[in-house]
């Protein structure tokens, strides 16, 4: 996202429901925010290397984003089994396997 109006962008406000505080726009996923790199767990669903095409079944970014890195989940470095995670967000699923049965449009406030 090349917009220099994102720039200076560093407030979320609330966007979420159970917020009672303005969160930071890199406490989020949005899609709009003053740096475009984030990092995301994706599940790979195929690799096309001579194309340069990766496929996943969910992916927050948009169509045609730049992947600059792609590293394997290794659970002594990337797992944290017991995460410290804020009120607001602490009944959400525990996992991107449980997470689909969750009422997620009950969450956001956009």
């Amino acid at each position: 996202m090349d917009d220099p109006d994102l720039s200076a962008l560093m407030d979320a406000g609330r966007p979420y429901a159970r917020l009672d505080h303005d969160l930071g726009i890199f406490s989020t996923r949005s899609p709009l925010r003053s740096n475009p790199l984030a990092l995301t767990v994706i599940k790979l669903a195929s690799v096309d290397v001579e194309a340069g095409i990766i496929e996943t079944p969910y992916f927050d970014a948009q169509d045609g984003t730049p992947v600059l890195d792609l590293k394997p989940n290794t659970p002594s470095i990337d797992r944290v089994e017991r995460p410290q995670l804020p009120a607001w967000c602490a009944h959400w699923p525990g996992s991107v396997e449980t997470s689909g049965d969750f009422d997620w449009a009950g969450e956001f406030r956009f």
